[in-house]
């Protein structure tokens, strides 16, 4: 009798942040929806899918002053609809400077008066109300068009989820099932946020967190958490990137990132300034990223997937594993590049193409069935 050989089995779920710039700044169809109609195209060409992290601070920001918004409100609500019906996903993502954003002489004035994240990981009250509402809002918007539609996963805005404990518990009792917010070895000390995920339990794998820290393990914990997947580069990665790019040119990266400087001014917080000495350490210190599927070049990440199969085969880990990349819609620059990754993950056999909520569901069910 042939013997069975088992696979590793990979369900790659590409999440988009769905918004425009972190200081408010950017076109709604410019930066959110007409980039995202070409990615949902893309995909569809290859049958992959898209899970929509829609940011509804703005949303909700531009229902406040809707006379202003009124073409942008039907573009966001009708883009999420036509998402759901093609078979793709949306959850919620959320920046919380958008409360008690101002609209004034066509400029948005977003509230920075506290570190941003202090609003959903200090204040239980806060982080339960709009997490609910978040919900609510996109069950109710989506359901007409797929009754069986349920919003149970989230992203936080900045990444940020330390501290932990009120945002897990507001998720757990808002009805979420999944946050997707870490990725190993990030850290950031800047003008709106700090968290360090250094110790998260695992690069892609998912885990349950525990009640009062979203990196450690704990098997009686409520929310799974799905990391973003991260890789790393060291001292001498750093020299051999910069001797290729002295001698082959730009990468995609570095394209997109003079982009976002021009176009995308003020978006991101501002780091501390650091000493000459800590310069030269973060030089020579690993470097942590998460696998960004707007950013990346194709071949990067094509590499990142087949170390995931590769990693799992060596460890006997043949169960599902969920995998998750980031992008931004506001990022999306290089559809080519999107298919060409597409085009190579269509040929790791091991792979799978899902959404978000639906690799949860399957997850859990594997994990409970065991």
């Amino acid at each position: 009798m042939k013997k069975q050989v088992r696979k590793v089995k990979i369900g790659l779920i590409f999440s988009l942040d769905y918004e425009i710039h972190g200081n408010g700044s950017g076109e709604f169809e410019n930066w959110a929806y007409l980039p995202t109609s070409q990615m949902l195209d893309v995909l569809d060409t290859y049958g992959a899918k898209l899970t929509i992290m829609a940011e509804m601070g703005h949303y909700w920001a531009m229902k406040k002053y809707k006379d202003s918004f009124l073409h942008d409100i039907s573009l966001f609500e009708s883009q999420l609809k036509n998402a759901v019906q093609r078979g793709h996903d949306v959850q919620l993502h959320f920046h919380p400077q958008w409360i008690d954003a101002t609209y004034e002489d066509g400029n948005w004035h977003l509230d920075f008066s506290r570190k941003t994240i202090e609003r959903l990981c200090h204040n239980y009250d806060e982080a339960y109300f709009y997490l609910k509402k978040g919900k609510d809002d996109l069950e109710h918007l989506l359901r007409p068009v797929n009754p069986g539609y349920r919003c149970v996963c989230f992203r936080s805005g900045f990444l940020q989820m330390q501290p932990s404990r009120n945002i897990i518990k507001a998720l757990t009792d808002a009805g979420f099932l999944s946050d997707s917010s870490v990725s190993k070895g990030m850290k950031a000390d800047d003008s709106l946020r700090f968290l360090d995920y250094s110790d998260a339990f695992s690069r892609f794998r998912p885990w349950k967190t525990s009640s009062d820290e979203i990196c450690r393990r704990d098997e009686t914990g409520k929310l799974y958490e799905f990391p973003l997947l991260s890789y790393s580069t060291g001292f001498w990665d750093k020299i051999i990137k910069k001797i290729h790019k002295k001698t082959n040119g730009k990468n995609i990266n570095d394209i997109i990132s003079g982009f976002m400087a021009v176009y995308g001014k003020g978006m991101m917080p501002v780091s501390h300034s650091k000493s000459l000495s800590d310069k030269v350490k973060n030089k020579l210190a690993v470097t942590w990223y998460y696998a960004d599927f707007c950013q990346r070049d194709h071949t990067d990440l094509a590499k990142y997937i087949k170390k995931v199969v590769s990693d799992c085969r060596k460890n006997n880990d043949y169960n599902y594993i969920p995998v998750v990349l980031l992008g931004h819609s506001k990022d999306f620059f290089f559809p080519n590049n999107l298919s060409l990754f597409l085009k190579s993950c269509k040929n790791i056999h091991e792979v799978e193409f899902i959404t978000y909520a639906a690799s949860v569901e399957k997850y859990i069910t594997v994990n409970t069935d065991k």
